[in-house]
């Protein structure tokens, strides 16, 4: 049978006043019924108002406590002219090794959702916090790493712990979780993402329409949610084009592949025409809402484009027609952002070795610049710089085997890229 616990200051209130009941019964003279009475009903009006008052004090105390906890006034996620500080987050991650890096990560945020966010205004921070990390999160889920597997679980942990707390939330105040609850579900949506792209599952699921991202104020958030929203819309497109094609796992960016897109585009019918075009061109829209959002982010920018720039290749297949930006100068300007990204690293961070997450960034540039040269040879076009002067001229393309990116053996442990210069050398082995 389960104990009755009393807490401990009503133990003391009782005791308080039988010992006040017995200090007075010794002094005070009782010489009639009435005296008797009067002390009886004094006793009990002191009593009934003694635990008037703790009863009322103990409700103010408890009122002001779940303010304090649920109050959200001020909080970082409402803050519309929110910067996140991607050299400062580099320093504290600088480790060589993606094990070290995963390991601090997770480790951090452990502490941050299980013994930081006790009130609303923490958690609040905490889930800015994550947000501010989540670029980092695709270099700790590569299929090539060996630690896919435990950061996968290591970030399974954080996202229930991150649940449990919006629970706790929730529970004392409904009335402006709102935001928190929104921020939740992107943050869950995008590490999915994220985890489903480096499996090679490219049948997303609709999880994404869930948010409501027009609630989301803070501009780095809006910046991931419509990011993400233009990605979802790509993937959606993208699958259309694999269920017609008899593609499943295959990368879509390498040149074989995008020679036989580019033949058999055409195929494509009535309905599946219309979706796939429809989820382009949502696709585009979102990106221009995380362009507009990132407020000129060289790293967002760097991303975003390099998106767009894939979405707008991809609709210029089918709309032969097509009036917007060419995906060329996109793709251009991704380039020259994020080697202008990674050039401030380097003048920031200072130091001989590179660390692991300074790693990823170059890698992003690399593949920027690897796709572009994937799309151009597909399309038989001429190689171009990132000011669109012919460099390499089609159909031999003379000296392309020697350009820095494709003839230094690219060893680190991102293999995407190793895998694409061996196919541009290949290429054009059979070309000439």
């Amino acid at each position: 049978m389960k104990s009755i616990r009393i807490p401990y200051y009503y133990v003391f209130i009782a005791i308080v006043i039988a010992v006040a009941a017995f200090i007075s019964v010794e002094i005070y003279p009782f010489q009639s019924t009435a005296n008797l009475l009067v002390f009886i009903v004094t006793i009990m009006s002191l009593v009934i108002s003694f635990i008037a008052f703790i009863i009322a004090m103990k409700t103010y105390i408890s009122i002001d406590s779940v303010n304090v906890i649920s109050q959200m006034e001020g909080n970082v996620l409402e803050n519309e002219n929110y910067v996140a500080s991607l050299t400062s987050l580099l320093k504290e991650y600088n480790m060589e090794d993606s094990k070290q890096v995963g390991a601090k990560i997770f480790r951090s945020l452990t502490t941050r959702f299980s013994k930081e966010s006790k009130t609303a205004i923490e958690f609040a921070s905490n889930l800015q916090y994550f947000i501010d990390l989540i670029v980092f999160f695709p270099s700790l889920f590569q299929s090539s790493d060996e630690n896919k597997e435990e950061n996968v679980k290591n970030m399974e942990k954080i996202l229930q712990l991150i649940d449990k707390r919006k629970e706790a939330l929730l529970s004392i105040s409904t009335g402006n979780m709102i935001l928190i609850e929104e921020t939740v579900k992107l943050i869950k949506y995008v590490i999915s993402y994220q985890q489903l792209i480096h499996s090679k599952e490219y049948n997303v699921t609709s999880s994404l329409l869930e948010v409501r991202g027009t609630m989301l104020k803070n501009s780095v958030t809006q910046t991931v949610y419509y990011n993400y929203l233009g990605l979802f819309y790509n993937k959606k497109a993208m699958y259309v084009l694999r269920k017609r094609l008899g593609y499943e796992n295959e990368d879509f960016f390498e040149i074989d592949i995008l020679k036989d897109i580019h033949q058999r585009i055409h195929t494509l019918e009535g309905e599946e025409i219309e979706l796939y075009t429809m989820y382009l061109i949502e696709s585009k829209k979102a990106f221009q809402k995380a362009l507009e959002s990132c407020k000129e982010d060289v790293m967002w920018e760097g991303f975003i484009k390099y998106n767009d720039a894939r979405s707008t290749f991809f609709l210029q297949l089918i709309q032969m027609d097509y009036k917007g930006t060419d995906w060329l100068p996109l793709m251009n300007e991704a380039i020259i952002a994020r080697s202008r990204l990674n050039i401030l690293i380097g003048d920031i961070l200072d130091q001989d070795r590179k660390s692991h997450l300074q790693e990823s960034f170059i890698y992003q540039e690399y593949l920027a610049r690897l796709v572009k040269i994937n799309l151009q040879l597909a399309q038989g076009e001429d190689i171009t710089d990132t000011t669109q002067r012919v460099k390499h001229e089609a159909p031999l393309y003379k000296g392309l085997e020697n350009e820095r990116h494709i003839k230094t053996v690219y060893t680190k442990n991102f293999d995407k890229i190793r895998n694409y210069q061996i196919l541009i050398e290949g290429y054009l082995n059979r070309i000439r």
